[in-house]
C-alpha cells in the first residue's frame, strides 16, 4: 500500500485522498502508510477519548514528518457537541477544521447501500463544502485552516 500511495502522489495526482480504518498503525516509525503524507485529517466523534486519541495521533503525524493535522468533528447531535468540539481540541492543541452534523439520512443511505441523494443531508453538505474549501486554502496558499 504504501508503495502504491508512493507513486500515486509523487507522480499521478495533486490532491489523493486516502480514507484509512480507525487506528494509529498507519502512522508507525517506520514510515507507515502515511509518510508521503503533507496533510492528515483526523475524523472524531463527540467523546474525550476521540479527541485525545486525535492529539495523539496529531503528535505521531509531527514526528513523521507530517506538517498539517486538523481535527474533523462528526456526529454532532446537540449544539453542545460542537462547543465540545472546540472546547477539548483546543485543550489538547487539535487544530478544529469543522464539524460534521449528525444526519440520519446519511445513516439510512448507509444501511441501505445507496447515495445519500438530491434534497438530502443539506447541512452534512453544507459544511463538508466548507471543510473542503478551507482545507485546499491549506494546500494551495499554506493559509491555516
Amino acid at each position: 500500500m504504501r508503495g502504491i500511495l508512493s507513486t500515486v502522489i509523487e507522480e499521478a495526482a495533486d490532491v489523493t485522498l486516502v480514507d484509512m480504518e480507525a487506528g494509529l498503525e498507519h502512522l508507525s516509525r517506520s514510515g507507515g502508510t502515511l509518510a508521503y503524507a503533507d496533510l492528515l485529517l483526523v475524523v472524531m466523534e463527540p467523546t474525550r477519548k476521540s479527541i485525545v486519541t486525535a492529539a495523539r495521533t496529531k503528535a505521531l503525524a509531527e514526528e513523521l514528518g507530517i506538517p498539517r493535522t486538523y481535527g474533523l468533528g462528526n456526529k454532532a447531535r446537540l449544539p453542545e457537541d460542537a462547543e465540545f468540539f472546540r472546547t477539548l481540541c483546543a485543550e489538547y492543541a487539535v487544530p478544529l477544521v469543522g464539524v460534521i452534523p449528525y444526519d440520519t439520512g446519511v445513516v439510512d443511505a448507509d444501511r441501505s447501500g445507496t447515495s445519500l441523494g438530491v434534497g438530502r443531508g443539506e447541512a452534512v453538505r453544507a459544511e463538508l463544502a466548507r471543510v473542503i474549501g478551507a482545507l485546499d486554502e491549506v494546500s494551495v496558499n499554506g493559509h491555516t485552516a
